[in-house]
Protein backbone atom coordinates (compact mmCIF):
# COMPACT_ATOMS: atom_id res chain seq x y z
CA UNK A 1 0.00 0.00 0.00
CA UNK A 2 2.94 2.33 0.62
CA UNK A 3 3.77 2.23 -3.09
CA UNK A 4 0.33 3.44 -4.21
CA UNK A 5 1.41 7.10 -4.28
CA UNK A 6 0.57 10.07 -2.06
CA UNK A 7 -2.63 9.76 -0.02
CA UNK A 8 -5.29 12.37 -0.89
CA UNK A 9 -6.27 14.71 1.95
CA UNK A 10 -9.62 16.48 2.16
CA UNK A 11 -9.31 19.69 4.16
CA UNK A 12 -10.46 23.30 4.09
CA UNK A 13 -7.96 24.50 6.70
CA UNK A 14 -4.87 26.40 5.62
CA UNK A 15 -2.74 24.82 8.38
CA UNK A 16 -3.43 21.36 6.99
CA UNK A 17 -2.96 22.49 3.41
CA UNK A 18 0.49 23.66 4.46
CA UNK A 19 1.00 20.32 6.23
CA UNK A 20 0.16 18.48 3.02
CA UNK A 21 2.71 20.60 1.16
CA UNK A 22 5.25 19.59 3.78
CA UNK A 23 4.72 15.90 2.98
CA UNK A 24 4.91 15.97 -0.84
CA UNK A 25 5.94 12.34 -1.28
CA UNK A 26 3.27 10.97 1.05
CA UNK A 27 0.22 13.24 0.80
CA UNK A 28 -1.54 15.44 -1.73
CA UNK A 29 -4.54 17.75 -1.65
CA UNK A 30 -7.66 15.96 -2.81
CA UNK A 31 -9.22 16.81 -6.15
CA UNK A 32 -12.86 17.87 -6.50
CA UNK A 33 -13.78 14.26 -7.25
CA UNK A 34 -12.03 13.10 -4.09
CA UNK A 35 -13.84 15.73 -2.05
CA UNK A 36 -17.25 14.69 -3.33
CA UNK A 37 -16.87 11.09 -2.21
CA UNK A 38 -14.06 11.28 0.36
CA UNK A 39 -13.35 7.77 -0.86
CA UNK A 40 -9.77 6.70 -0.27
CA UNK A 41 -8.84 10.00 1.38
CA UNK A 42 -7.81 11.26 4.79
CA UNK A 43 -10.57 13.65 5.85
CA UNK A 44 -9.76 16.49 8.25
CA UNK A 45 -12.73 17.36 10.47
CA UNK A 46 -13.18 20.61 12.41
CA UNK A 47 -13.41 19.85 16.13
CA UNK A 48 -15.28 23.03 17.04
CA UNK A 49 -18.73 21.46 16.82
CA UNK A 50 -20.41 18.30 15.56
CA UNK A 51 -17.13 16.56 14.72
CA UNK A 52 -18.52 13.15 15.71
CA UNK A 53 -21.22 13.40 13.01
CA UNK A 54 -18.77 14.73 10.44
CA UNK A 55 -16.33 11.90 11.22
CA UNK A 56 -19.07 9.27 10.95
CA UNK A 57 -20.17 10.73 7.62
CA UNK A 58 -16.62 10.64 6.29
CA UNK A 59 -16.21 7.00 7.34
CA UNK A 60 -19.48 6.06 5.66
CA UNK A 61 -18.32 7.85 2.50
CA UNK A 62 -15.21 5.67 2.32
CA UNK A 63 -12.52 7.75 4.02
CA UNK A 64 -9.37 5.79 4.78
CA UNK A 65 -8.74 7.84 7.92
CA UNK A 66 -10.25 10.79 9.78
CA UNK A 67 -8.26 13.53 11.49
CA UNK A 68 -10.26 15.43 14.13
CA UNK A 69 -8.64 18.81 14.71
CA UNK A 70 -8.87 20.30 18.23
CA UNK A 71 -12.14 18.77 19.48
CA UNK A 72 -13.90 21.21 21.78
CA UNK A 73 -16.85 19.25 23.19
CA UNK A 74 -16.79 15.49 23.64
CA UNK A 75 -20.35 14.22 24.17
CA UNK A 76 -20.01 10.71 25.53
CA UNK A 77 -22.80 8.92 23.67
CA UNK A 78 -22.12 9.90 20.03
CA UNK A 79 -18.35 9.84 20.50
CA UNK A 80 -18.52 6.35 22.04
CA UNK A 81 -20.77 5.18 19.21
CA UNK A 82 -18.23 6.49 16.71
CA UNK A 83 -15.47 4.61 18.55
CA UNK A 84 -17.42 1.36 18.54
CA UNK A 85 -18.57 1.53 14.92
CA UNK A 86 -15.63 3.04 13.08
CA UNK A 87 -13.59 0.83 10.78
CA UNK A 88 -10.80 3.28 9.97
CA UNK A 89 -8.12 5.00 12.09
CA UNK A 90 -9.16 8.24 13.75
CA UNK A 91 -6.37 10.66 14.64
CA UNK A 92 -7.18 13.36 17.20
CA UNK A 93 -5.00 16.46 17.13
CA UNK A 94 -4.80 18.12 20.56
CA UNK A 95 -2.15 20.85 20.41
CA UNK A 96 -1.45 20.72 24.16
CA UNK A 97 -1.16 16.93 24.05
CA UNK A 98 0.81 16.28 20.87
CA UNK A 99 1.52 12.58 20.55
CA UNK A 100 5.09 13.13 19.42
CA UNK A 101 5.78 15.39 22.42
CA UNK A 102 4.17 12.88 24.79
CA UNK A 103 6.24 10.04 23.30
CA UNK A 104 9.38 12.14 23.69
CA UNK A 105 8.64 12.83 27.37
CA UNK A 106 7.78 9.20 28.14
CA UNK A 107 10.86 7.84 26.31
CA UNK A 108 13.15 10.18 28.25
CA UNK A 109 12.01 8.50 31.49
CA UNK A 110 13.52 5.22 30.26
CA UNK A 111 10.80 3.11 31.85
CA UNK A 112 11.04 4.59 35.36
CA UNK A 113 7.48 5.13 36.70
CA UNK A 114 6.70 8.35 38.58
CA UNK A 115 5.64 8.35 42.22
CA UNK A 116 2.97 10.95 41.43
CA UNK A 117 2.12 13.36 38.61
CA UNK A 118 1.11 16.92 39.56
CA UNK A 119 -0.57 19.21 37.03
CA UNK A 120 -1.61 22.86 36.94
CA UNK A 121 -4.14 24.13 34.39
CA UNK A 122 -5.00 27.79 33.87
CA UNK A 123 -7.06 29.44 31.17
CA UNK A 124 -10.15 31.42 30.27
CA UNK A 125 -13.49 29.95 31.27
CA UNK A 126 -14.17 29.02 27.66
CA UNK A 127 -10.81 27.25 27.26
CA UNK A 128 -10.32 25.78 30.72
CA UNK A 129 -12.32 22.60 30.20
CA UNK A 130 -10.12 21.56 27.26
CA UNK A 131 -6.95 22.46 29.19
CA UNK A 132 -8.08 20.31 32.13
CA UNK A 133 -8.84 17.48 29.70
CA UNK A 134 -5.33 17.71 28.28
CA UNK A 135 -3.83 17.86 31.78
CA UNK A 136 -5.61 14.59 32.55
CA UNK A 137 -4.13 13.21 29.34
CA UNK A 138 -0.62 14.07 30.45
CA UNK A 139 -1.18 12.46 33.86
CA UNK A 140 -2.55 9.35 32.14
CA UNK A 141 0.38 9.14 29.72
CA UNK A 142 3.19 9.85 32.20
CA UNK A 143 1.62 7.63 34.87
CA UNK A 144 0.79 4.93 32.29
CA UNK A 145 -2.57 4.33 33.95
CA UNK A 146 -6.28 4.65 33.28
CA UNK A 147 -7.61 7.15 35.80
CA UNK A 148 -10.61 7.66 38.04
CA UNK A 149 -11.39 10.91 39.84
CA UNK A 150 -11.06 10.08 43.55
CA UNK A 151 -12.01 13.51 44.91
CA UNK A 152 -12.65 16.97 43.60
CA UNK A 153 -13.49 20.43 44.90
CA UNK A 154 -14.51 23.25 42.57
CA UNK A 155 -15.83 26.81 42.61
CA UNK A 156 -16.82 29.09 39.75
CA UNK A 157 -13.18 30.14 39.43
CA UNK A 158 -11.21 26.93 39.87
CA UNK A 159 -10.67 23.81 41.88
CA UNK A 160 -8.54 20.78 42.63
CA UNK A 161 -8.79 17.05 42.07
CA UNK A 162 -7.11 13.80 43.05
CA UNK A 163 -6.82 10.98 40.52
CA UNK A 164 -6.40 7.27 41.23
CA UNK A 165 -5.46 4.29 39.11
CA UNK A 166 -8.48 2.33 37.87
CA UNK A 167 -6.38 -0.82 38.15
CA UNK A 168 -5.16 -0.80 41.74
CA UNK A 169 -6.66 2.33 43.32
CA UNK A 170 -3.37 4.01 44.17
CA UNK A 171 -3.03 7.77 43.86
CA UNK A 172 -1.51 8.61 40.47
CA UNK A 173 -1.92 12.35 40.16
CA UNK A 174 -3.32 15.63 41.39
CA UNK A 175 -4.59 18.62 39.47
CA UNK A 176 -5.09 22.28 40.32
CA UNK A 177 -7.14 24.42 37.93
CA UNK A 178 -7.97 28.10 37.80
CA UNK A 179 -9.91 30.34 35.44
CA UNK A 180 -7.98 33.39 34.27
CA UNK A 181 -9.33 36.16 32.09
CA UNK A 182 -9.10 37.02 29.36
CA UNK A 183 -6.51 34.37 28.44
CA UNK A 184 -3.19 33.55 30.06
CA UNK A 185 -3.47 29.87 29.18
CA UNK A 186 -0.94 27.63 30.90
CA UNK A 187 -0.47 23.89 31.35
CA UNK A 188 2.30 22.70 33.67
CA UNK A 189 2.88 19.03 34.53
CA UNK A 190 5.48 17.47 36.84
CA UNK A 191 6.01 13.72 37.11
CA UNK A 192 7.91 13.25 40.38
CA UNK A 193 10.10 10.37 41.52
CA UNK A 194 13.58 8.94 40.97
CA UNK A 195 13.23 10.36 37.47
CA UNK A 196 11.41 13.70 37.23
CA UNK A 197 9.69 15.11 34.17
CA UNK A 198 8.62 18.73 33.83
CA UNK A 199 6.34 19.80 31.01
CA UNK A 200 5.36 23.44 30.53
CA UNK A 201 3.11 24.67 27.74
CA UNK A 202 2.55 28.42 27.76
CA UNK A 203 0.52 29.19 24.66
CA UNK A 204 0.56 32.93 25.21
CA UNK A 205 4.37 32.97 25.26
CA UNK A 206 4.64 30.27 22.59
CA UNK A 207 6.71 28.18 25.00
CA UNK A 208 6.86 24.37 24.95
CA UNK A 209 9.42 22.74 27.21
CA UNK A 210 10.05 19.17 28.33
CA UNK A 211 12.77 18.65 30.96
CA UNK A 212 13.92 15.32 32.41
CA UNK A 213 15.97 15.11 35.61
CA UNK A 214 17.82 11.99 36.78
CA UNK A 215 20.77 11.22 39.02
CA UNK A 216 22.95 11.88 35.97
CA UNK A 217 21.68 15.42 35.52
CA UNK A 218 19.03 17.57 33.84
CA UNK A 219 18.18 17.27 30.14
CA UNK A 220 16.06 19.67 28.12
CA UNK A 221 14.38 18.00 25.16
CA UNK A 222 15.28 19.45 21.74
CA UNK A 223 12.80 21.96 20.35
CA UNK A 224 10.33 20.41 17.94
CA UNK A 225 10.03 22.62 14.88
CA UNK A 226 7.39 20.54 13.14
CA UNK A 227 3.94 22.11 13.37
CA UNK A 228 1.35 20.11 15.27
CA UNK A 229 -0.92 19.84 12.24
CA UNK A 230 1.87 18.31 10.15
CA UNK A 231 2.72 15.84 12.93
CA UNK A 232 -0.94 14.81 13.21
CA UNK A 233 -1.30 14.43 9.45
CA UNK A 234 1.88 12.37 9.33
CA UNK A 235 0.40 9.99 11.91
CA UNK A 236 -2.74 9.66 9.80
CA UNK A 237 -0.68 8.89 6.68
CA UNK A 238 1.38 6.36 8.64
CA UNK A 239 -1.81 4.62 9.78
CA UNK A 240 -3.21 4.48 6.25
CA UNK A 241 -0.05 3.22 4.58
CA UNK A 242 0.60 0.60 7.26
CA UNK A 243 -2.95 -0.73 7.22
CA UNK A 244 -3.72 0.14 10.86
CA UNK A 245 -7.46 0.22 11.52
CA UNK A 246 -7.53 1.43 15.13
CA UNK A 247 -5.58 4.11 17.01
CA UNK A 248 -5.91 4.92 20.72
CA UNK A 249 -6.64 8.63 20.14
CA UNK A 250 -10.43 8.57 20.36
CA UNK A 251 -10.54 6.20 23.32
CA UNK A 252 -8.00 8.37 25.13
CA UNK A 253 -10.03 11.48 24.34
CA UNK A 254 -13.17 9.92 25.80
CA UNK A 255 -11.25 8.86 28.92
CA UNK A 256 -9.78 12.32 29.48
CA UNK A 257 -13.07 14.09 28.76
CA UNK A 258 -14.98 11.96 31.27
CA UNK A 259 -12.51 12.91 34.00
CA UNK A 260 -12.61 16.58 33.01
CA UNK A 261 -16.42 16.62 33.24
CA UNK A 262 -16.14 15.49 36.87
CA UNK A 263 -13.26 17.81 37.73
CA UNK A 264 -14.58 21.01 36.13
CA UNK A 265 -18.39 20.92 36.26
CA UNK A 266 -18.57 24.70 36.69
CA UNK A 267 -17.60 25.33 33.05
CA UNK A 268 -20.77 26.50 31.23
CA UNK A 269 -21.98 24.02 28.62
CA UNK A 270 -22.43 26.89 26.16
CA UNK A 271 -18.70 27.48 26.21
CA UNK A 272 -18.14 23.89 25.10
CA UNK A 273 -20.45 24.00 22.12
CA UNK A 274 -20.27 27.65 21.14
Amino acid sequence: MSGAGPVPVVTRFDAYRIAVAGLPMRARLATDADVEAASGAIVVVDGVTGWWDAAATAVEAGARAVLVSEPRAVPAEPATELLERTTVPIVVHRARLRQDLVAQAVAARDGVPPRIVVAEARGSTAALHAIVRDAVGWIRALGDERLAVASTAATSRGGAAMLRSVGDGRVVGSLILAASEPRGELLRVRALGETATEVEIDEGMGRWEVVTSTAAGRTIAPTRFEEGERAALRRAVDAVTSGVTRLPDLEDLLHDAAAAETIAPFVPESSLFG
